[in-house]
Parts: C-alpha cells; structure tokens; sequence
C-alpha cells in the first residue's frame, strides 16, 4: 500500500516567525479562527503552541462564565496565564477574589488586566480601589476610561462585570456600601 504525501499549503511554507504571526492575529480575532487554522494543518498547530499565540488569544467569551475555566479550560487558561494574556488575568482575577474569596491572590491579577488596557478589568480594578478607600487610583482609572464624557461606556462595562459574576456568590461588605455612598454624585435638580 502506497502512502500519500500531503502537498504542503502556501501558509506552511512561510518562514516560522511569519507563521507564529498569522496565527497570533488570528487568535486576536477570534478562537475559533485560530482553532480551524490549527485543523487544517499539522504544521501550524505546532506554530499555535508558541507563547505569543496565547499571549494574543481572544477569550471574549469565557469572562461570561469564569467559573466554566475553572473545569474545562484549565490547561488553556494556564498557558494564557503564563503567556500574559490580559483576559486570562482578568478571568482568574474574578476567580480568586470572588468565587474563592482570596483578595489577595484575586487583585494582582485584575492589576495586570488593567494596566494591559482590558477595559472591564480597568473598569472593576477602580472600583475595587474606591471601596478599597484608594479613591485616587479608582478615580484615575475611571477617569483613563472617559466614564465622565461617555456614561454608556461606564454602563456596558457594568453590565459586563455583572455577567461575568452571574452564579458567583459576591459577599458586600459595610465599608463597601459607605464608600459607594461617599463617592457617589451628589443629585441637584434645577429648572
């Protein structure tokens, strides 16, 4: 029985570093791309292994059900983790400090989202610095997101987080409450 030699793709003569490009940019857009370009070739599947593919991974759709990475994502969250993929940061951020309860290990991982622009861990990093009663660096970070020109962004955000802690038990303390009530806006009404 005669074997047959697969004729390699023009994508697979590409130089390495052009490979790991592509694939990176696919990832961005969306994992399912990535996951077709991993299909379709053998070769490019050993591209996709590299740290800057999951660096760039888009997990958009994981935040919604962090607790679902926990079981089923675990091998990819760790390697989305160890690359510095900012949404992974964010996903174990909600993971540790809320549904384990351990604001330590929790906070550091919203910080790196954060300072990686990742809008929603931005948006959640203020506003646990304001109750955390650091409202400079809470006010700072909202203030990076135009909250104050824009309203909507603030709300899209807010409904974002609120998805995201959907079957999470998030306990509410006292100080949390006063500081909400101390840094709200105040209500004028004129005519």
């Amino acid at each position: 029985m005669q074997r047959r030699t697969r004729t390699l793709a023009q994508i697979e003569l590409l130089p390495t570093e052009l490979q790991q490009e592509i694939m990176s940019r696919a990832a961005k857009f969306s994992i399912d791309a990535l996951c077709n370009l991993i299909i379709a070739s053998p070769t490019l599947a050993d591209v996709a292994a590299d740290p800057h593919v999951y660096k760039n991974i888009n997990l958009h759709t994981l935040p919604v059900f962090p607790l679902t990475t926990l079981t089923i994502y675990k091998d990819l969250m760790e390697r989305c983790l160890n690359a510095g993929n900012v949404q992974a940061h964010y996903i174990r951020g909600l993971q540790e400090y809320f549904h384990h309860n351990n604001i330590a290990a929790g906070l550091p991982h919203f910080k790196i989202a954060a300072e990686g622009l990742y809008d929603n861990a931005i948006y959640l990093y203020a506003l646990i610095m304001m109750c955390s009663r650091q409202q400079e660096i809470g006010r700072m970070m909202l203030d990076s997101l135009g909250w104050r020109t824009n309203k909507k962004r603030a709300d899209t955000y807010w409904r974002n987080i609120k998805k995201s802690l959907h079957g999470v038990q998030v306990i509410t303390l006292d100080a949390t409450m006063d500081t909400y009530r101390e840094a709200r806006e105040p209500i004028t009404c004129h005519r």
